[in-house]
This record gives structure tokens, sequence and C-alpha cells, in this order.
């Protein structure tokens, strides 16, 4: 049993780990606007877009009210109907994440309709999961006030249910690593190019990153002492809105610049048909 100095002190590094999900939330915010701007402001809202909209900005809301629950409450009243506003959020975000990638994957493998249907109902799948894990674990949850007259929600209790939701991330982001794998074998004939080196590479390193926060969660959940449970589901929320449109920016960028190699292209071939005529 740990002593109240103890708890008080694991408290005080989750609240730092949430912290650090706003300060890389904010600073990928501003680095990548110019991108976000040039690359999808402007465009019709398709379901893309839409998709790229809830997965970029869900953080915004998510995060804010994920730190009032870690860091405002004197008393545990409103602990759990925070902690449920807090949930969905990060489930919506993270499914539109999720789908993104999804989505990705399908334009890279050749819009395969096949493939789109196993991917939509492996997602449904993974949601449906989820949700039935939330709906259950909810009764679990004990607050009561933190040591040593602290502020924030003190769940009390480990509720090892929860790395069963990332058990589900884990599985959805392995099938997704390994098609952006196998459709990087598939095209090795082509990765002397830099645009389709990066266009591959950058799929498998981000959804790397992904998978690596996913099951850190779970490590954290079952190994961890209670307190630190909630450590990483910032950091989750806010990695999987970051990569999910960094790999949607670098997608349109690369497409984008072979539409204008392709049109220079064009244009030479025509301006010394020109001259060969004259």
């Amino acid at each position: 049993m740990a002593s109240p100095p103890e708890i008080a002190l694991r408290l005080q590094t989750v609240k730092y780990f949430k912290m650090i999900g706003l300060a890389v939330l904010v600073f990928d915010y501003c680095i990548n606007l110019e991108a976000e701007v040039d690359l999808t402001w402007g465009r019709r809202w398709d379901f893309v877009r839409i998709l790229f909209a809830v997965a970029r900005y869900t953080p915004f809301i998510g995060v804010p009210v994920d730190l009032i629950y870690s860091l405002g409450p004197t008393s545990t009243r409103p602990c759990s109907s925070l902690y449920q506003v807090t949930s969905w959020l990060n489930l919506i975000g993270t499914v539109a994440a999720e789908l993104l990638l999804l989505v990705r994957t399908y334009t890279l493998l050749g819009r395969n309709r096949v493939l789109l249907v196993s991917l939509l109902l492996l997602a449904l799948g993974c949601i449906a999961g989820s949700a039935a894990v939330g709906a259950n674990a909810g009764s679990f949850f004990k607050y009561q006030d933190p040591p040593l007259g602290t502020s924030g929600c003190y769940q009390t209790q480990r509720i090892a249910i929860y790395a069963v939701n990332y058990a589900i991330l884990v599985l959805f982001e392995t099938v997704i690593l390994c098609l952006n794998v196998f459709q990087a074998w598939c095209h090795r004939g082509q990765l002397g190019s830099r645009l389709i080196t990066r266009l591959y590479w950058d799929g498998i390193v981000y959804v790397l990153y992904i998978l690596a926060i996913s099951i850190a969660n779970i490590v954290v959940i079952i190994f961890l002492p209670s307190e630190y449970a909630e450590s990483l589901d910032t950091l989750q929320l806010v990695l999987h809105s970051v990569l999910s449109s960094r790999l949607l920016f670098n997608l349109r960028a690369i497409m984008q610049r072979r539409h204008e190699q392709a049109t220079s292209l064009m244009e030479m071939d025509v301006f010394g048909r020109n001259i060969s005529l004259h």
C-alpha cells in the first residue's frame, strides 16, 4: 500500500504527462498550420476532409476537458461526468484518426473494394468492442479525494479491462502496418524515386509510432501502479491526431508535387515540339 506522499507524487507525474500532450498538440499545430492551409483549406467537404477535421480538432476539445478532469475538481462529484465526456471525445478522435489511416491504406493499395470492405468490417468490430468495454467499465469506477489536499480526480481502482481497448487498437494498427509494409515491398522497384520512398516510409514510421503509444498504454495499465493508468491517454489522442494528419499532409503534398512535375514535363514537351516545327 503506497503512502499518501507517494500517491500524490504519482498523480502529479500523470498531470505532467498530460501537459506534455497539450504542448505537443499546440506545437504541432503551429508548425503545420501553413501546410494545413495549403493542402486542406478551400477543398470541398468530402468524407476525407470531414474525417480530417474530426481527427485534427477533437483534441482541442478533449485535451482541455481531460486537463480539467486531472487538475480542476476539488471534490469527487463532477469526476464521473468529466471522465465520460473525456472518454467519448477520445473515442471519436481516435476512430477518426484510424479511419484516416484506413482511407490512406485503401488509396495506396489501388482502391481494392474487397480490401475496403474487409478493413471496414474490422474497424466496425473494433469500435463495437471498444464501446462494449467502455459501457461495462463505467460501473467499476470509484473516486475519492486525492491525498495531501491536491486537486483533480483520483480514481482508486485499477481498471485493467481498459487495456482491452488498447489491445483492440493494437490489432487494427498492426493490420494497417502490415498492409503498408506489404505495399512498400510490392513497389520496392520504384523506391529509387525520392517521392515514392517518402510516401511509403512515412506511412510505416508514423503507424509504428501510433502502434508504440498503444502498446505503451497497455503496459502502463497492467504493470504500473494504478495511479499511472491515465498518464498516456492524452498523448494517445494527441499522437493519433498529429500523426494521421501529417500522413494526410504528406500524401497530398506528394500527389501535388507529382502533378506539378507531370505538368512541367508536358509543357517542356510542347515547347520542344514548337521549336522543332520552326
